[in-house]
């Protein structure tokens, strides 16, 4: 597919050491907003791709945001959506990030209205998740906080808060390496997680990837590995 994306380079910049399974926004994530509608857009794809339709709290009738989550088995595959989105845009050559928003995501491109010039539009991958943040009502909205909020939920450790009310579970798998090879984290991904739990696995290096339902470690460096596994509650 030609496109004026150079695809190629997106590998360097790609979050390897983090996967997501079953990532979603439950409603509670955006201050200010209302999740009025959860769509699974039944691409296919497993799991599959889902919206998720936000109204302000202050204006509901003029300023919504639509969040699409398409997870992928592992960054590449998160690219080549963020790709073929971007391929289909009726705009053939929006810009990379930059400045603070350059820092969202692996990979983030942003669009702006062009009459307030507002960022209307932000598309990123975390390492297996693609993120497209649409402002989709009659008044054009700033989505670039709600990007950067599930940017965090997507990166960063769980919050202590959290762990110590137990609504975040760590699992501590024994990783000891005697040479670097494949690592069967979770052997079926789907049976630990009958209910649909988000978990999030943390790495110190090396590549996560999902092989069929089992999740896949694969290390560059011998010895012990320190992996996290969260298990989010619904």
């Amino acid at each position: 597919m030609n496109t004026p994306y150079a695809v190629e380079e997106w590998a360097l910049e790609a979050t390897r050491r983090v996967f997501n399974y079953n990532f979603r926004l439950l409603g509670g994530e955006f201050r200010g907003w209302e999740l009025f509608k959860v769509v699974d857009m039944k691409t296919g794809q497993v799991p599959d791709e889902k919206v998720y339709l936000w109204k302000s709290k202050d204006d509901p009738g003029r300023e919504m945001v639509r969040v699409l989550i398409a997870e992928r088995s592992d960054w590449r595959l998160a690219q080549e959506r963020l790709r073929d989105e971007l391929s289909s845009s009726m705009r053939p050559d929006i810009p990379r990030g930059t400045g603070k928003l350059g820092g969202l995501g692996d990979i983030v491109f942003v669009s702006r209205d062009p009459r307030s010039d507002v960022p209307a539009a932000i598309s990123f991958t975390r390492g297996n998740i693609c993120v497209l943040v649409n402002s989709v009502g009659a008044s054009s909205t700033d989505v670039s906080e709600l990007a950067a909020i599930v940017d965090n939920l997507l990166s960063k450790p769980p919050r202590k808060v959290d762990m110590r009310k137990r609504r975040v579970r760590l699992r501590a798998p024994k990783v000891a390496a005697k040479e670097a090879r494949a690592h069967v984290l979770i052997k079926n991904l789907k049976a630990t997680a009958p209910r649909g739990e988000w978990f999030k696995i943390m790495a110190p290096d090396g590549e996560l990837t999902r092989k069929g339902n089992a999740l896949i470690y694969v290390s560059p460096q011998v010895g012990k590995r320190p992996v996290s596994i969260f298990e989010f509650k619904q």
